[in-house]
């Protein structure tokens, strides 16, 4: 398994795009290299902030390839969910051939999956990820499947199945889970400006896709608070808040604030609105403090 903090920061990283919605792979290098030079504990690749549903399985394991080559450093966690097992199956091999160690996989979507169902399917990838650690993805606004604590202590009991990536809930459900599941087993949150409290509620750290564009803030915060600093904390909360209220958890923002640092970076493939020219002016007045 591995080696964590209680306060780990993994980047969700977005996906660049060409202008005619092209998979645009040298852009997307860039913010990956941004990534690995930022500080962070490691990055999410191909979540919600990569907009995955709009890829193609090839385009997922290229860019998951790329992802491992680019990383070296730092853990690399592969969102691999699909709303079938079959797309699942082949998007695990292609993160295996990768070279990635870490796998993350959202419950079945769109269509209502029982818990049974929810279960037998977590079974199956788990059984199927041999040699790959798997983190159950839950972001029930999104999938609209609800895993109850009962339902994620039996997950949190298969085979290869190490952690958990929570999206949408409140430190409270975080704490609740945190009751109910064994000791060792991992959560991370995607509250990202929650993450000074977010250990305190039993978090083992966040996933944040502002911290793709904006680590600084971030990486100063686990600086405070691995040293117990509580009045740094207390300062660096209001950096945390600005970004996080900037980016507002819009890839079109993400991409932007690479551009804005100069880097040839595209633009986002899934119909998001672009930010109009008060949101890039924040964003370029806040580059120079928090990128």
């Amino acid at each position: 398994m591995t080696e964590t903090s209680s306060h780990d920061i993994i980047a969700a990283v977005p996906v660049s795009f060409a202008e005619d919605g092209a998979l645009d792979l040298a852009g997307t290098r860039e913010i990956l290299a941004y990534v690995a030079g930022s500080g962070v504990q490691g990055a999410l690749v191909l979540g919600t902030t990569g907009e995955f549903p709009a890829l193609s399985i090839e385009e997922r394991n290229a860019v998951a390839a790329l992802a491992v080559e680019v990383l070296p450093g730092i853990r690399v966690i592969v969102h691999v969910g699909a709303a079938s097992r079959y797309e699942v199956s082949r998007l695990i091999a292609g993160a295996r051939a990768a070279g990635a160690r870490e796998i993350a996989v959202l419950t079945p979507f769109y269509l209502p999956t029982p818990p049974e169902e929810v279960y037998a399917f977590f079974r199956d990838v788990g059984a199927e990820a041999g040699g790959l650690d798997v983190f159950v993805y839950l972001f029930e606004a999104r999938t609209g499947v609800a895993v109850d604590e009962e339902l994620l202590v039996r997950l949190a009991g298969l085979p290869n199945v190490v952690g958990v990536k929570v999206s949408g809930e409140s430190l409270d459900t975080i704490a609740g889970y945190r009751a109910r599941l064994p000791e060792g087993f991992l959560i991370y949150t995607g509250s990202d400006a929650d993450y000074a409290g977010a250990a305190a509620a039993g978090a083992d750290g966040i996933v944040s896709g502002v911290a793709s564009a904006f680590a600084k803030p971030f990486v100063a915060m686990r600086a405070a608070l691995e040293r117990a600093d509580a009045g740094a904390v207390a300062r660096l909360q209001g950096d945390v808040d600005e970004v996080v209220d900037a980016i507002r958890g819009e890839p079109t923002r993400m991409l932007a604030v690479h551009r804005l640092a100069g880097r040839p970076v595209g633009r986002s493939r899934m119909p998001i609105p672009e930010p109009d020219q008060e949101a890039l002016r924040r964003l370029a007045r806040d580059l120079p403090l928090h990128h």
